[in-house]
């Protein structure tokens, strides 16, 4: 029998403002160190889920109305291990 264990990915907000190239980098050491955290706790990587959350907001008023979306894609790194 299995465990498994949902552990929130870095955010793309972490990465914001950097090149490319910096960008890049920094994005994977960032999911590679909470791989590792967890690998070391015994936990194997199973696979890497997008949760994608959309959202949105009315400004203005009357007449002036204007909707708004937001969207986000969070990820959920997916962790198994016998138990």
């Amino acid at each position: 029998m299995k465990q498994y264990k949902l552990v929130a990915g870095p955010t793309t907000s972490q990465f914001v403002g950097k090149t490319d190239a910096s960008n890049d980098s920094d994005a994977v050491n960032s999911f590679q160190n909470v791989i590792s955290q967890y690998a070391a706790q015994g936990w194997s990587y199973h696979s890497m889920e997008p949760i994608n959350m959309r959202s949105s907001e009315t400004k203005g008023c009357l007449f002036n109305k204007q909707t708004i979306y937001h969207e986000k894609t969070f990820y959920m790194l997916v962790f198994e291990k016998d138990i």
